[in-house]
């Protein structure tokens, strides 16, 4: 889960301003803004709204940012555990039959 900082941050970046343009529009100085995005200083309820606000966010909205790679990173998991999974029951398999091949060969001798 993203801090208020990053999610700050990537919400910034997204709008494509620096941390002036951040700090003007919040109506604050450029230090107190880098000291949000960077978690030094926990924002309270108005200034998070407020930050929610200027990018045209609901609060739930603002709550998903960038939280959205997580379930997608998740899935990917998933997929490469499954393919694991596959690829270990094949080569069980092609061990077996290779097994198999090595005692018939052995029996003809």
């Amino acid at each position: 889960m993203k801090t208020l900082g990053e999610k700050f941050r990537i919400l910034r970046q997204k709008k494509g301003v620096n941390q002036k343009a951040m700090a003007d529009l919040l109506e604050i100085s450029i230090p107190a803004y880098s000291k949000l995005e960077t978690g030094i200083t926990d924002p309270n309820f108005s200034r998070i709204n407020q930050i929610a606000q200027v990018h045209e966010l609901t609060l739930r909205e603002f709550l998903d940012v960038g939280e959205e790679g997580a379930s997608e990173q998740e899935q990917i998991v998933k997929q490469l555990k499954d393919k694991i999974n596959q690829l270990e029951s094949s080569v069980i398999r092609l061990q077996s039959k290779l097994i198999d091949l090595y005692d018939r060969d052995e029996q003809r001798k």
